[in-house]
């Protein structure tokens, strides 16, 4: 992408979608649609000196060795497995949790017990204390009143849906949401450095926000394909997407 003149600029602003298109690769082991604007490789190999985002855990010594040849490659690295959070324990977006089977009278009910064994839900403290299982950690149980999947381009929510039944809807995302939303990704840029990524959040009955979880790109429907390709663009090109493009992503729907 080299614009150097006027005449370029208007014959970029004013092209068809095909020269915008395959600027930015995608490799991922998941299912991305096939109205994509991403050029699709299987392989670093293929990745022809393009932008490429990588969805999912390839090997890293590959990923390692793009970055000598020059390549720019978002998600650079693997997301650690296990339960990646329980580094956010304590913080005001994540359920109360306490160590000591003493202290659990002070957690509001129902709670989750987690052990070696595995884990069980304790609806009321009396039903807790008939219980001799050992465990390691005491957790308050969420009950979502509304369950959102966000994709995120680092601290920006790219496209936000709402879970209802099942089936993801578009959400108008409010301000109280939204600042929630870049709080918590605010923490997970400090501890994964992660720069596409899909988290989920819990809206409990009491009209609070909870992280439920963290995973890398894998699967992007029609809209979020679109949506984010247009943030890799953007950010790596220096070039703003021509409007008119952007007007014919925002008739997309979820699921799509």
């Amino acid at each position: 992408m080299n614009i150097r003149s006027f005449n370029d600029f208007t014959s970029y602003i004013s092209g068809n979608e095909k020269e915008l298109k395959n600027k930015v690769q995608i490799l991922s082991s998941g299912k991305i649609h096939e109205n994509s604007p991403f050029s699709v490789i299987t392989s670093l190999k293929e990745s022809n000196e393009l932008p490429t985002l990588v969805c999912g855990d390839p090997e890293i010594k590959l990923i390692n060795e793009s970055a000598n040849k020059g390549l720019k490659v978002y998600n650079s690295f693997n997301l650690k497995k296990g339960n990646i959070l329980k580094r956010f324990i304590g913080e005001n977006f994540m359920p109360k949790t306490v160590k000591d089977r003493n202290n659990v009278k002070r957690l509001n009910f129902p709670i989750i017990a987690n052990g070696k064994n595995g884990s069980n839900t304790y609806k009321s403290l009396h039903m807790f204390k008939k219980s001799e299982n050992d465990y390691d950690s005491f957790q308050e149980k969420i009950i979502p009143k509304t369950k959102y999947d966000i994709l995120m381009f680092r601290e920006k929510p790219i496209c936000v849906y709402e879970k209802i039944n099942d089936t993801y809807r578009d959400k108008e995302v409010s301000r109280d949401l939204y600042e929630k939303i870049v709080g918590i990704s605010s923490k997970i840029m400090e501890s994964h450095g992660l720069e596409v990524y899909h988290m989920k959040i819990y809206e409990s009955t009491q009209k609070k926000y909870y992280l439920k979880g963290i995973n890398k790109c894998k699967d992007l429907d029609e809209k979020q394909a679109n949506l984010l390709y247009i943030e890799l663009y953007e950010d790596h090109y220096g070039y703003p997407i021509p409007t008119w493009y952007k007007n014919k992503i925002t008739s997309l729907n979820a699921n799509s």
